[in-house]
């Protein structure tokens, strides 16, 4: 049976290859005017007068600055579908969808798969004592270090709120706990600033819910739902600490 993956919201992909297309014959165009200028009497031969050359070129630059300009445009709006605005990891949509690609390929390679959720501590109490801009700021630090600590092949996002899913492809339960630790130790440890060097930094803990799928079947909820278990044990049992779902 074949399997369906959730589309991601990017529906720009079209787009852009159009537009790299007429990037590429501008470009070519222009290319080929300056190539036609090194020829003498060329441009006798073919019937282009130095007026006529000057217009079409002209023409060419600014169908070149357009097309340049929405290139970024679509770039721009693919990251907006597929980031979150605040910390700049992905989203949740996002982090679904390659989660569920993740859990395709585990199954069909037989290699196992982690998955942590990682949630501030006593977050809202931040809030409250420093107000939601250092609570903005600090969540930026906190994404900011995430993206230092784990793995180029590991995917980071902001799942909602002061939570945080990981995915780890490749990784067992062992792995997966001990990449959550490292984490755990490194934001007890770190001190993060709220504000400039004249004011306070913040101290704060994060509880880790880690659960790894070396089974078959599962979809994207379930996986999700056991990690979701896995911090809810962390955060009733005292919170700052790891816990590991085990069936």
């Amino acid at each position: 049976m074949k399997r369906m993956f959730p589309k991601i919201p990017i529906v720009t992909n079209s787009l852009k290859k159009r537009l790299w297309t007429i990037i590429v014959l501008v470009v070519a165009y222009l290319v080929y005017i300056s190539l036609g200028d090194l020829i003498p009497q060329y441009w006798r031969w073919i019937g282009f007068r130095s007026f006529e050359r000057s217009i079409m070129t002209l023409g060419f630059v600014i169908i070149l600055l357009i097309s340049l300009s929405g290139l970024a445009l679509s770039e721009k709006l693919t990251s907006l579908a597929i980031k979150d605005g605040l910390t700049g990891l992905y989203n949740q949509t996002y982090i679904k969808a390659r989660l569920q690609e993740e859990i395709y390929r585990s199954d069909r390679y037989h290699y196992p798969l982690s998955v942590m959720m990682i949630d501030l501590d006593d977050f809202k109490d931040l809030n409250d004592k420093y107000g939601h801009i250092v609570g903005d700021r600090i969540l930026k630090s906190f994404a900011d270090l995430i993206q230092e600590m784990i793995r180029a092949s590991d995917v980071a996002a902001r799942y909602g709120g002061e939570e945080f899913l990981v995915v780890l492809p490749q990784t067992s339960c062992l792995d997966g706990a001990a990449a959550a630790e490292r984490i755990r130790k490194e934001v007890a440890l770190c001190p993060f600033r709220i504000g400039s060097h004249l004011e306070k930094i913040a101290q704060f803990t994060v509880s880790v819910g880690v659960y790894s799928s070396p089974y078959h079947g599962q979809t994207v909820e379930e996986i999700v739902n056991l990690t979701d278990a896995a911090l809810y044990r962390a955060k009733t049992e005292g919170k700052n600490r790891v816990v590991v779902f085990i069936k």
